[in-house]
């Protein structure tokens, strides 16, 4: 039987929605600013992004916005956002999800309107997804 809930046993502590936004905009500021640091190198430096841009930035946009959250989250269990909120990225069982699963929960950032599923349910449509959780990160750091 496939169970889509924390499991009991580890006392499992959600996220709320305030923290899952404050993380959101930490790691949003996070973002913006590796990308600002991207196109000024690819810019300023290498001159390869042509006037008024291109079609290929917008696709590496998206790259290095599921990559930040990737890579994060499976090195270290948790974004920036996420360590100054002290929350992390679990499977229902509280372990670590594995790189494809976390690769998985980020690409389905990407779908319209995802940011707004937090309005019907304490769980976005890419943690719903992925089958993961946002919960409060109790150990000592």
């Amino acid at each position: 039987m496939h169970n889509n809930q924390p499991n009991e046993s580890q006392k499992l502590i959600l996220a709320e929605k305030g923290t899952r936004f404050g993380h959101n905009i930490i790691d949003t500021i996070g973002f913006y600013f590796i990308v600002f640091l991207h196109a000024m190198v690819l810019d300023e430096w290498l001159g390869i992004i042509p006037e008024g841009g291109s079609d290929w930035f917008v696709f590496y946009f998206f790259f290095l916005y599921v990559m930040y959250h990737a890579l994060f989250e499976h090195f270290f269990g948790k974004t920036p956002g996420k360590f100054i909120t002290k929350t992390k990225v679990v499977k229902n069982d509280g372990s670590k999800p594995s790189f494809m699963n976390i690769l998985g929960r980020n690409t389905a950032r990407l779908i319209p309107f995802d940011p707004l599923s937090f309005l019907f349910s304490d769980r976005g449509w890419h943690d719903q997804i992925s089958n993961t959780y946002v919960i409060v990160d109790k150990k000592k750091e």
